[in-house]
């Protein structure tokens, strides 16, 4: 093991301190949905080279309870071991870069494969322009690959419309990747980002691979 998962507690008590600021806070719809605006990743400033630093202050912004609850749940669950297992600094790029990549995906998925056009010459600007991504779903779905790469036999249980399943790690995290794939394919346009999970996905997939892979040369020549 490499040491403690700082970086995972660190991530789950900066989420959890800002929703309840949020909580706490921003008392009217006119603040919340300020804060939103500035903090969320917002296609249509992204894609006018606006706000980039929301590519990053997304992944600590939920603000329904069941949101934040699934999120640093699953963040928990899966994060620890992997950060002991590949050292805290693999872990914080392969959440961060699986984050932003995420919200990219989201953002380049509506204005290339959808063509949406959200540049600042449009009148009316569709909706999906003005809406923001927010969540860390995105970096999770990074280390969920990250676990299934280094975990893959590990076995884990889950639920499929309520009927309990065990299964090697990759197997269930590789079907729920498909899933989610299916559903940003069946529903673009859902209030659910499943854009920026399969985007997540695929990066934390790629990050994680090439983690594994100069983590053994290192053990097979030191």
């Amino acid at each position: 093991m490499a040491g403690r998962p700082f970086v995972t507690y660190g991530i789950i008590i900066a989420n959890v301190a800002v929703w309840l600021g949020v909580n706490t806070f921003l008392n009217t719809t006119r603040e919340l949905n300020l804060f939103l605006l500035t903090y969320g990743v917002v296609p249509l400033l992204i894609v006018n080279n606006v706000n980039l630093i929301s590519l990053v202050t997304h992944m600590f912004v939920h603000v329904n309870f069941f949101h934040i609850l699934l999120n640093m749940y699953a963040l928990f669950l899966f994060g620890r071991e992997l950060e002991e297992a590949i050292n805290s600094l693999r872990f914080a790029v392969l959440y961060f870069v699986s984050g932003v990549v995420a919200s990219l995906f989201h953002v380049l998925y509506f204005v290339l494969f959808l063509s949406v056009d959200c540049s600042l010459a449009v009148r009316p600007l569709p909706a999906v322009c003005t809406i923001p991504a927010i969540g860390a779903s995105g970096a999770i779905f990074g280390v969920m690959a990250g676990y299934a790469v280094f975990f893959p036999r590990r076995r884990l249980f889950a639920l499929l419309y309520f009927i309990p399943l065990a299964a090697p790690a990759y197997l269930i995290i590789l079907g729920y990747a498909v899933l989610q794939t299916l559903f940003m394919l069946a529903m673009p346009f859902s209030s659910v980002a499943y854009t920026a999970h399969v985007g997540g996905f695929l990066a934390g997939l790629i990050i994680s691979a090439v983690f594994r892979l100069t983590m053994v040369r290192y053990l097979e020549f030191r």
